[in-house]
């Protein structure tokens, strides 16, 4: 299924130019092709650990009341005795939304799934996707890279970005299931503004210190560690997770704090890597999920679970994934 900004950028000579990707968003048009303008801004600077880190900052986050973290270190147990399938489960859905976007039929079955999948844990664990949660969540996802740039220093999102990344998560949080019920885009914020002032009040709530959410949080710290930070190097990542995250994640799930001069060097270094991406080195030529689909799809870059019925429903015969077509590639094991 094609929309109308892939014969935008298809046919955008990006090639020819050094630095593209800010022309391709500015050319675009935020209000139809939104879910192009934020492909452009998160497949091609995001790599498998910048998604990872992603997981490792937002599921704390995610998990601030208590319901969060009991059914996910406590119940299900997933993310502390599978760690690594934990994290790889979530970030196949990640992968497919951020580049598929929400009018797609591929990303509509990947989020019917997660729905599915929630309503089930539900039954045994009420008050854990309730509408509040998850339009929170989403807003987190949404406004991650903006924040993470002002809070070094940097410039966040353009207008044009902005308006699109509002419209994108509002479609996306109108295919949601919650306990209260499948929401609607008008339950979702009306502007990139909105969504800030949003995620300001949630992260103001006094919210409950409890056990669960400090085993959840290490076990998700640990996994991150594990993948990419060699023995004799993991405090360094822990050093990175602590300096990036909101102090009062930290003190909520008993994480700690982070030493103050780590913490200088370590988000002077990313600050420093990000302009430089931004502004002087080349824009790369191929998305991340492109990349991975010249090889063997592993880990994170799998074709996640979907499904075909219901919140919304999708016809199987719409689905047409890129990657059956690729050689060396698997075909979905689901289907």
């Amino acid at each position: 299924m094609e929309n109308h900004a892939d014969h935008l950028v298809n046919d955008y000579d990006h090639k020819k130019d050094y630095k593209w990707i800010s022309q391709a968003i500015e050319s675009l048009d935020p209000v139809v092709d939104y879910a192009e303008i934020w492909r452009l801004s998160t497949n091609y600077y995001i790599d498998d650990f910048v998604m990872n880190l992603i997981y490792t900052l937002g599921i704390p986050a995610f998990t601030q009341p208590p319901e969060g973290s009991i059914v996910m270190g406590m119940s299900t147990k997933k993310a502390v005795k599978q760690p690594q399938k934990r994290a790889d489960d979530t970030l196949q859905h990640f992968w497919f939304w951020f580049e598929f976007g929400p009018d797609h039929p591929n990303m509509k079955a990947s989020l019917a799934h997660v729905n599915l999948v929630h309503e089930s844990l539900s039954k045994k664990n009420p008050n854990t996707f309730v509408k509040r949660d998850v339009i929170y969540t989403c807003c987190w996802i949404a406004c991650m890279f903006h924040r993470l740039k002002l809070s070094l220093g940097l410039n966040g999102y353009s207008e044009k970005q902005k308006i699109a990344t509002n419209i994108y998560w509002k479609k996306i949080v109108a295919m949601f299931w919650s306990e209260d019920g499948l929401l609607t885009a008008e339950d979702f914020p009306n502007s990139f503004d909105e969504m800030l002032t949003l995620l300001e009040k949630y992260e103001q709530e006094p919210w409950a210190k409890v056990e669960s959410g400090k085993i959840l949080t290490e076990a998700i710290i640990k996994q991150f560690l594990d993948c990419y930070f060699p023995t004799g190097t993991k405090w360094i990542g822990r050093q990175l997770y602590l300096s990036l995250q909101s102090p009062h994640i930290n003190e909520l799930m008993d994480s700690g704090r982070p030493n103050i001069f780590m913490k200088y060097i370590l988000r002077l270094g990313l600050k420093t890597f990000l302009y430089m991406q931004e502004n002087i080195l080349p824009d790369p030529k191929v998305s991340t999920p492109d990349k991975a689909r010249k090889q063997i799809l592993q880990g994170q870059h799998k074709v996640p679970p979907m499904s075909f019925n219901r919140y919304p429903d999708v016809d199987e015969s719409q689905i047409n994934l890129e990657e059956k077509s690729k050689p060396n590639t698997p075909k979905c094991p689901f289907h």
